[in-house]
């Protein structure tokens, strides 16, 4: 007589169903964005379980690569309002059509009462003091204390998306040394991996003028290296303005020269102003620039002039490290003829729209009450008005020319 096993036969068939529920439900989560799949984790405990797995964020990062910038941070936590929210779907459908500068049109978004959340004081309970970013790198900021003397640990890798944080605090050069730090920076490609380095510029002997060496901590290991040989700073680059890009930490100069450091290969660089831009250093700067495009795939450089605050040049870098050259030539007066004298505008970020052509390239501003989003090809722009947010005078920046741009993530830190 055939025996039949059939209790076995459906727990396979049971095992098999969950397995295929699991996957679908992978495969849905992996694309919704970081933002509501954060809140997503409320839905049960296996939710949760599964959005935070490392393995389940990197695949969510590479299923959605270059995210868009979703908010511009001020650099202190200490003030009532600390971001502006970006909204690409209005401001890249705004720009695809053709406004004439002299009758744009404003965007009027629902006013809110609601009071302003403001995610950089994360570190209150433990610290009980405000933050100070130093940077912000493919949706991780690295933060310090505000108040902390300058540069000295310990410092934070903050994710504002999950609301999570981890601190950092570089190894002592030696007994009872306390090392200057003269740079610190983050670098983090989750394209290529789902962990991130920091790199720490410092002197040994604890001097601001003493022997320069790296230190470079990883989130793999969770450990720091000393690089065996020294760093050589720089004259007038200004170790404080720091950016990830092209696989290097890039400092800019006061003379418009960079320094870098490619952290995967440990070789540093220079790159001096090109010959036929040296009439610039001649004139007065009042704000310098150094940006990074939304895509990460440009590193942009503007100067804004004291005699000349509308009208700039935007220079790109060469990807080979061939120097500076002009990319784009602005020209602000239709939007600040708008402008009280009392008010000014603050350069956000310049958006590089992948999904279409050369053209689609705008340069993101803020004035008292609007961003701005103005085409770097043709010249047109058009304003959006802020929500008005409890607290915060709308006569008055949200953020300054010191500022972050921001993108979700599910980075773990």
């Amino acid at each position: 007589m055939e025996q039949r096993f059939y209790p076995k036969r459906c727990t396979s068939s049971l095992a098999e169903t969950i397995a295929s529920i699991e996957q679908v439900l992978t495969e849905i989560l992996v694309r919704v964005p970081a933002k509501p799949l954060v809140r997503f984790k409320c839905v049960s405990k296996h939710w949760l379980s599964l959005i935070f797995d490392p393995k389940f964020c990197h695949r969510h990062t590479l299923q959605n690569p270059n995210p868009p910038v979703s908010a511009v941070f001020c650099d202190k936590s200490n003030r009532i309002f600390c971001f502006i929210p970006i909204d690409f779907d209005h401001l890249r459908g705004a720009c695809s059509t053709s406004i004439n500068t002299s009758n744009h049109e404003i965007q009027n978004p629902s006013p809110s009462s609601s009071p302003p959340f403001n995610p950089l004081k994360f570190a209150q309970n433990q610290h009980h003091a405000d933050i100070k970013i130093i940077q912000s790198c493919n949706g991780l900021f690295l933060c310090r204390l505000l108040y902390s003397p300058k540069q000295a640990p310990p410092y934070f890798i903050f994710n504002p998306t999950t609301n999570q944080f981890s601190t950092l605090i570089p190894p002592a050069t030696g007994e009872g040394v306390q090392p200057c730090v003269i740079s610190i920076a983050l670098a983090f490609d989750p394209s290529k991996s789902p962990h991130y380095k920091v790199v720490c510029l410092r002197t040994i002997d604890g001097s601001i003028d003493g022997t320069n060496h790296i230190v470079i901590y990883s989130s793999e290991t969770q450990s720091w290296r000393i690089l065996d040989s020294t760093f050589k700073r720089v004259s007038f680059i200004h170790y404080s303005r720091v950016l990830y890009w092209n696989g290097a930490i890039n400092w800019c100069g006061m003379y418009n020269d960079v320094a870098y450091f490619h952290v995967d290969e440990e070789r540093d660089g220079y790159v001096r102003l090109p010959p036929h831009l040296y009439d610039r250093l001649n004139e007065s700067i009042k704000y310098i620039y150094f940006l990074e495009s939304s895509d990460g795939h440009h590193l942009h450089l503007i100067d804004i002039f004291r005699h000349s605050l509308t009208k700039f040049e935007v220079l790109e870098m060469g990807k080979d490290y061939s120097g500076w050259f002009v990319k784009y030539v602005v020209d602000l007066d239709p939007i600040c003829r708008r402008l009280t004298p009392s008010e000014r505008y603050v350069v956000l970020f310049i958006d590089q729209d992948k999904n279409e052509e050369e053209e689609s390239s705008y340069l993101l501003l803020h004035t008292p009450g609007k961003l701005i989003s103005y085409n770097l090809k043709c010249g047109t722009y058009k304003s959006f008005e802020l929500t008005p947010k409890a607290g915060v005078k709308n006569h008055l920046l949200r953020v300054e020319p010191s500022n972050f741009p921001y993108m979700e993530s599910l980075a773990s830190v």
